[in-house]
């Protein structure tokens, strides 16, 4: 169980975090263990992902909501690959297994689903082409209406590169759509 709930002095947001946490429990796991390849780390990383995402969740939020499903999952999916790519930097993972996780996460992205459910199938689509960091940080700031300031926290980078991530997924979106599609975004 999540041991940080205990220090938690408002009893609220402490029942709806654990709400939360066996609503989603499972999915996050398997998102994190996926990327990870270690349920221990795995189980770290879901209990990091619920810290930052106390921060969004008040009275009102339906956890229920395919959209607090899709924010949770990307904490956990950005986490996830911080520290994949602090161990590959020490040297303790292959190169392979990342263009796996990549390759995973185009064909399961939440955040298409998202989009399916939002906007025009056409969008969601276009947005699965590109890489899933762009789309995640595409569906924080126009989706979840994040500032950089929220979403350099969330996936703990830094505005400047949130700005620059952001501009390049704007970038390779619009090359989707005008490389073939009628669909007019403006960006």
């Amino acid at each position: 169980m999540l041991l940080f709930l205990n220090i938690i002095e408002d009893k609220v947001l402490q029942s709806r975090l654990e709400e939360a946490y066996h609503l989603y429990k499972k999915e996050l796991l398997y998102v994190a263990n996926n990327i990870l390849h270690d349920y221990h780390e795995s189980e770290d990383v879901v209990q990091s992902a619920f810290i930052k995402f106390a921060d969004y969740v008040d009275e009102e939020l339906d956890l229920k909501c395919h959209k607090t499903k899709a924010l949770i999952v990307i904490i956990v999916r950005s986490i996830s690959i911080n520290i994949y790519n602090q161990r590959k930097k020490r040297n303790t993972a292959n190169i392979e297994d990342l263009e796996d996780i990549l390759q995973d996460e185009v064909t399961i992205s939440p955040e298409v689903n998202v989009l399916r459910l939002d906007k025009t199938h056409e969008m969601a689509k276009k947005l699965s082409e590109i890489n899933p960091s762009y789309a995640d940080i595409l569906t924080l700031k126009y989706t979840y209406e994040c500032s950089n300031t929220e979403i350099a926290g969330m996936l703990s980078i830094s505005e400047a590169n949130v700005r620059k991530r952001l501009s390049r997924a704007k970038k390779a979106l619009k090359k989707i759509i005008e490389g073939g599609g009628t669909y007019e975004w403006a960006l």
